[in-house]
Formats: C-alpha cells, sequence, structure tokens
C-alpha cells in the first residue's frame, strides 16, 4: 500500500497478524508513507532464505526504512515488532515521551507486552482453538496452526496466565486514560493482541467488561484512537494486499 505521493522511504513486509498490526497502527497514527511487502506466512514464505537474510529467526513483520543504512551501503533491516515500535517513535518524535521517567514507564510496558501478553494470548489461542469445532469461527493462520488436539493442561495453564494478566493490565490503568497515562506505543503494542483474544476470553468470563472495568474501557477508547482503526483495517485477517 503506498499512502500520498512522496518517496516511499518505508516499507513493512508482513502479513496480517497481531504483531503486525502494532507496526500498522504506528504508522497510520504517525501518518507516516509506506507500502506493505506481503510475505505469506500461511504458505512458509518467512523461511524461504531471501527473508531470512532480513531476519533469521523468519518472524514477520520487518521494516526497511531507506535511509537507515549499515556500513555496508544496505538498508539494515528491524526486525522484532516492540524494536520497530521504539525505532518509529524514535523517527517520528511521537508516542515516546523524553521525560526520563514516562520514557522507562513506556518502555517497562512495551517490553512486559512482548516478554508476557503476546506470547500467553498467542499460546492461549493456540491451543483453545482446538475446541473449536467450526474453523470458519477462526482466522485462516489460526485454523492452519492451532493445537492438533484438545490439550486441556495447555488450555488451563494459558487461561490462567491471561486473565491474570488481564488483572495486571486492569490494576495498571487505575486512573489512566492509556497504560502510562499519555497514549504510548506500549497502548499500540497491547491493543491488537487483546483486540484478538476478547471474544475467546469473554466466552470463559462473560463478564469480562465489568470484572476488568479500566481494561473494558481502555479498548472502548482505543477504538477511537486516530490511526487504530485504520491500522486494524490494513491488516485485517484475510487481507492479501
Amino acid at each position: 500500500m503506498l499512502k500520498g505521493h512522496k518517496p516511499v522511504m518505508l516499507k513493512l513486509i508482513t502479513w496480517s497478524t497481531q504483531n503486525a498490526r502494532k507496526i500498522s497502527i504506528m504508522l497510520a497514527a504517525c501518518q507516516l508513507d509506506y507500502e506493505i511487502s506481503w510475505l505469506n506466512i500461511e504458505q512458509n514464505e518467512q523461511h524461504q532464505q531471501g527473508f531470512k537474510a532480513l531476519n533469521p529467526n523468519s518472524k514477520i513483520p520487518v521494516l526497511m526504512d531507506s535511509e537507515l543504512v549499515n556500513e555496508n551501503g544496505q538498508v539494515e533491516p528491524i526486525f522484532e515488532s516492540a524494536a520497530i515500535l521504539l525505532y518509529l517513535a524514535e523517527k517520528s518524535g511521537r508516542f515516546l515521551e523524553n521525560n526520563p521517567i514516562q520514557r522507562m514507564a513506556t518502555l517497562k510496558w512495551l517490553f512486559w507486552q512482548a516478554a508476557n501478553l503476546g506470547p500467553v494470548l498467542g499460546n492461549f489461542s493456540h491451543f483453545a482453538a482446538a475446541t473449536v469445532k467450526d474453523t470458519e469461527h477462526l482466522n485462516t493462520y489460526l485454523a492452519k496452526t492451532r493445537a492438533p488436539k484438545v490439550d486441556e493442561y495447555a488450555i488451563q495453564r494459558f487461561t490462567k496466565e491471561s486473565f491474570r494478566l488481564l488483572e495486571v493490565l486492569n490494576q495498571q490503568l487505575e486512573n489512566k486514560a492509556f497504560i502510562v497515562g499519555n497514549l504510548s506505543i506500549a497502548d499500540f503494542a497491547c491493543y491488537p493482541w487483546l483486540e484478538s483474544a476478547w471474544l475467546g476470553l469473554q466466552s470463559i468470563n462473560p463478564n469480562i467488561n465489568s470484572h476488568y472495568k479500566n481494561l473494558g474501557d481502555w479498548m472502548t477508547r482505543m477504538k477511537t484512537v486516530e490511526g487504530v482503526e485504520e491500522g486494524m483495517k490494513t491488516l485485517a485477517w484475510g487481507r492479501k494486499g
């Protein structure tokens, strides 16, 4: 996707996933021009040597910025969604405050998402999806990669941990509009994962919106933030360019 009429400096190599939507939201919120190069992870294109040269870990998304050139004169690829968010925040001067306390607060919650919320909700979805009989209720990637059989222990383990993390974030949001007070890359990191898992978690706890009221209010608030709807739609499930 090419937005605007300026020369493209940014290229996002990606597929439609929660981690990728962190970046499409950030790009939209910052009103940065970029193009998408689609990499079909449903066909295992992330394991091709050309892509592994950009990210040895074979994971999307990867951001290429023509202004970020290494000592060999080549564009330095940026992988890991948290690193990409941090890079874009520093490049744009937005959603990461210069005040050392606020900056550190944002980084703590950014890394909390990358180390805790994302992996746990990913595992919750992976194992819980095995109980879904009609795959039309799942996105195509989850339908393909979900656990091959129901594992009650794994489901219980990641369900319990998912709700524990919801409680952690709910407490953090007490008397706050956003995770660290002002809107930041920490919010952009957390929102796509929670948006994706919310209905599944709600099927387990129908009172999730009232039980985790601060979090439920934040979810509603995030939907109205400039760039969020656009970023989510850009990499909506099933979007292939």
